[in-house]
């Protein structure tokens, strides 16, 4: 790390490389995924969608002590409209990333395909009270 500055309750950790952030994000979260699967049986984590976390999920991907299995996936949001296979797809772009490439317990995709996306945002919003979320990974900027 090449800086920490911390404001109110805010810390903000500065690296060198988006390759040193992403490895440094990704054992704070591979960390906090070992320490909840210790405590319960299954972990429920959103993922965003884009090309800033490709360092971060390439790092969590090789990650060790992380039972995939036990985790369950979600993707943070998705276009509506796009074709099903998308490359623009959030979830396409988490499946070729991240969720196909591990065995993940379940994931569960947003459709932005669904004749009706109000009804979509319920089904997804009903998954989320089932399944309460423990993990969010997001990017800001």
């Amino acid at each position: 790390m090449d800086m920490f500055l911390k404001q109110d309750e805010l810390a903000v950790e500065q690296y060198a490389s988006r390759k040193a952030m992403g490895e440094a994000a990704a054992k704070e979260v591979a960390a906090k995924i070992a320490g909840l699967q210790r405590e319960k049986e299954s972990v429920n984590i959103i993922f965003a969608a884009a090309p800033s976390q490709n360092e971060f999920l390439e790092a969590l991907i090789a990650a060790p002590g992380i039972d995939w299995r036990r985790v369950n996936g979600f993707h943070m949001d998705e276009y509506i409209g796009l074709a099903a296979d998308a490359p623009q797809g959030f979830g396409n772009f988490l499946r070729g990333r991240l969720f196909g490439r591990l065995p993940f317990g379940q994931v569960f995709y947003l459709d932005g395909q669904a004749a009706d996306p109000q009804a979509e945002c319920a089904r997804y919003s009903a998954l989320l009270a089932e399944y309460p979320v423990d993990i969010v990974c997001l990017g800001i900027g």
